[in-house]
């Protein structure tokens, strides 16, 4: 009866695997009963294992990615599946289905599939810019789809679009103009701006922009412009416009005032600009000049000369640079003088001594010089308080030179030296400052006369004495010797006194006080 009860106990068994539940009658059974039970669960292991790995959902290996790829070039997109089993892959475009499997369900030679155990790529040829856009590869199964997106990007060289694109652009001087520079492609072109042989009108070599804007052109703003493009696909791109401004004539003159000689050879020349380039005609006060032996009329680019091989005294006086076209007239005007030039101070600015200066200069002139006149004053800011009091010019005027280097009164020469120059355009002299006060600024300006008349004053000179006992270095302590006072040892090394002639010191007040008051 026993055994009956575990046959049919273990036939139960066999036809119940997923939910075997073994009742053990008795002891001896029951180590048979639990090695069935085991090798029984072995079999239902095996089997739930293999369906397990059959029902695992598909999923993607590749990742999104952006595709970059020049025009006339090929793209693969790529599209790998794990657990793929017998799903199929589509692509397709947001509006429209490429393919789906290894069929291709739209009519476009380019597009070609490439399968492989992982899925399936799809492969672009002779890329156009319509190409550019999403496309999606999707997994069709039992459940959902799984969708992945990749993007493709046509990569297109610059290209500029301008309408003054090699054109000769003509604006009027002071209106307003923008120079525009568009382009087109991907990524966007950076588009910068420089001018041929020059600087922009801003001062930069270079500027970023996609126009260059002038408020008010000026004659200056002429020339060549050059707009790049350039986003890194393929060469930059240029485009060229030539700027041509038309004004009125502006004359510029080199010299307002240029000295000449009786004799001698003077040039007068004026800097002439103008678009369309203007006519120049040269007169001397209201009267029009023309070309003769005397007067030639040079033209070197811009630049115009009016030249006079020998000037007479009827050639002094005012000229002018006349010059028209059809926007206007301008007229520069120079003055040819026989005055002398204005001197040039040649000393340094810190003196010798505390209590005088040497003060030196040159002058041009071809007329022999007649005389000079210098005013001095103590240097002081018109911030000071004691400006307008301190203030006024002290003035020294030298009498003609000529007429004194023959009189009895040879007195009143010795503080000026006449300088004798080699050539007979540059004269020039010295002249010695007594009883100045230490440690202090002065500011001088000299005007010379020659037989026409006087000429201006010159550019204004500081200088400084220096204090009470602070010698140079270079120079020997000023000491009497021989019985004589220190002023005469100075004058005689100077040379503003003859050999063997003493002044004593009472004298030399009196000629300074006459150089200081006589022509005042």
């Amino acid at each position: 009866m026993a055994r009956k009860e575990w046959s049919w106990r273990a036939a139960k068994l066999h036809g119940d695997v997923g939910g075997l539940s073994l009742k053990v009658i008795n002891n001896a059974s029951r180590f048979l009963t639990l090695l069935i039970i085991l090798q029984c669960a072995q079999l239902g292991g095996s089997s739930i294992s293999e369906n397990s790995k059959q029902q695992f959902p598909p999923s993607f290996k590749s990742r999104p990615k952006v595709y970059k790829e020049e025009i006339g070039e090929t793209a693969v997109l790529l599209c790998k599946v794990n657990n793929l089993g017998d799903s199929i892959i589509v692509w397709k475009q947001p509006d429209r289905i490429i393919s789906a499997g290894l069929g291709m369900i739209r009519k476009d030679k380019r597009m070609k599939l490439l399968g492989h155990s992982d899925g399936v790529n799809l492969q672009i040829t002779n890329l156009d810019i319509d190409d550019a856009g999403n496309y999606i590869c999707e997994v069709e199964n039992e459940g959902e789809p799984i969708l992945q997106t990749n993007q493709l990007q046509i990569l297109v060289p610059p290209k500029i679009a301008t309408s003054h694109r090699g054109q000769n652009l003509t604006v009027r001087k002071d209106s307003s103009l923008k120079l525009s520079c568009n382009a087109s492609g991907f990524p966007s072109p950076r588009i910068s701006w420089q001018r041929q042989h020059q600087m922009l009108p801003s001062g930069e070599k270079t500027v970023e922009s996609t126009s260059l804007k002038f408020p008010s052109v000026s004659r200056s703003d002429a020339g060549t412009y050059i707009c790049t493009a350039d986003n890194g696909v393929g060469p930059p791109v240029t485009a060229v416009i030539d700027l041509n401004v038309i004004y009125a004539p502006e004359i510029e003159v080199d010299k307002s005032w240029v000295h000449g000689g009786v004799g001698e050879e003077a040039v007068i020349s004026c800097i002439v600009y103008g678009d369309p380039p203007p006519n120049v005609r040269w007169y001397r006060e209201t009267m029009v000049l023309a070309r003769n032996e005397n007067r030639l009329m040079e033209q070197f680019g811009i630049r115009h000369r009016l030249v006079i091989a020998r000037v007479s005294e009827r050639d002094f006086g005012n000229y002018s640079c006349f010059a028209e076209n059809d926007l206007g007239k301008s007229r520069g005007f120079i003055e040819l003088s026989g005055h002398p030039n204005e001197p040039i101070i040649s000393s340094g600015s810190q003196g010798m001594f505390s209590d005088r200066f040497n003060l030196s200069w040159t002058v041009d002139s071809f007329s022999e010089i007649t005389g000079y006149r210098i005013i001095y004053r103590k240097y002081i800011l018109q911030s000071n308080p004691l400006y307008d009091v301190r203030s006024r010019w002290h003035n020294i005027v030298i009498p003609d030179l000529n007429v004194r280097e023959d009189s009895k009164s040879v007195d009143l020469l010795r503080p000026f030296t006449k300088d004798h120059q080699h050539s007979t355009l540059k004269q020039g002299g010295s002249y010695i400052f007594f009883a100045l006060e230490p440690n202090t600024k002065y500011e001088v300006r000299i005007q010379a006369r020659n037989t026409h008349g006087w000429g201006r004053f010159s550019e204004e000179f500081l200088f400084s004495t220096r204090s009470t006992g602070d010698v140079p270095k270079e120079l020997p302590v000023e000491v009497h010797s021989n019985g004589m006072p220190e002023s005469q040892n100075s004058g005689k090394e100077l040379s503003l006194i003859s050999p063997g002639e003493f002044v004593s010191p009472k004298k030399t007040m009196i000629v300074l006080l006459l150089l200081m008051t006589i022509y005042l």
